[in-house]
């Protein structure tokens, strides 16, 4: 068992903002899980919104330690975008996920591999206030969320082998 804030520390290598406070949580959760890597150690004792520089020399050298890839490119987009839709295929807390999706789009140029979402973002927006959106075909008030949680599950299926972890060490 691994911290589901791992899809996204494989990715920040080929990102271009990385958060300190989840890398500091993640350090922390695997600690907890039991791994311990002296890298993995020092991140978890990271002052809160830590150093850019000396935070991702760190994060490198805890994936490295713990035998973890680092992502870049599309590799990178799928395990970051993974953190959020796997949440939502179980339905939690579903619309906040996909918002934090749809800013994730945002800054990926709105790449394709997650461009549905950004789609569905903005036809919830627009039900939230209106009775009609343009976004997406056949969703309403009452079928809004089964629609975005579907869609996940099917995104899941179709890219887990891509998105997927290898086994740590």
């Amino acid at each position: 068992m691994i911290s589901d804030l791992t899809y996204k520390m494989v990715a920040y290598p080929g990102l271009e903002n990385i958060n300190g406070d989840e890398c500091i949580q993640w350090a922390i959760e695997m600690l907890q899980l039991g791994y311990e890597t002296p890298s993995l150690l020092i991140v978890a004792g990271l002052p809160k919104s830590p150093n850019q520089w000396e935070l991702h020399s760190y994060l490198k050298a805890a994936l490295s330690e713990l035998g973890l890839k680092e992502k870049v490119g599309e590799a990178a987009i799928l395990s970051y975008s993974a953190y959020y839709i796997t949440k939502i295929a179980v339905a939690q807390d579903v619309q906040r996920n996909l918002e934090m999706l749809y800013r994730f789009c945002l800054q990926c140029g709105y790449d394709k591999l997650i461009f549905d979402f950004y789609l569905l973002y903005w036809a919830w927006q627009d039900l939230d206030y209106e009775n009609d959106q343009h976004y997406w075909k056949g969703a309403n008030r009452n079928n809004i969320e089964q629609i975005v949680v579907e869609k996940a599950n099917k995104w899941v299926v179709e890219h887990k082998e891509r998105y997927a972890l290898q086994q740590i060490k």
